[in-house]
């Protein structure tokens, strides 16, 4: 009978795979993580900004409302 070639176990392998994001094409570009960090501080804190300066809430009023009603 015939020996199989692939009976023998693989000394050494190497296999390295990278997962492309290309969402995130052009993220690190031209920029240092510092600049990166601190283009999204400046957003977060923008954001905050916004949600502070606000009087309502009305999406969360919304849910607070139906839920009140099928309480009842």
């Amino acid at each position: 009978m015939a020996k199989s070639p692939n009976t023998t176990p693989i000394s050494s392998m190497f296999v390295q795979w990278t997962q492309p994001y290309v969402a995130m094409e052009g993220f690190f570009r031209d920029k240092t993580c510092e600049e990166i960090y601190n283009d999204e501080i400046l957003s977060l804190e923008a954001t905050d900004k916004l949600v502070n300066e606000m009087l309502t809430y009305p999406e969360a009023d919304a849910i607070l409302n139906k839920i009140r009603k099928e309480s009842k």
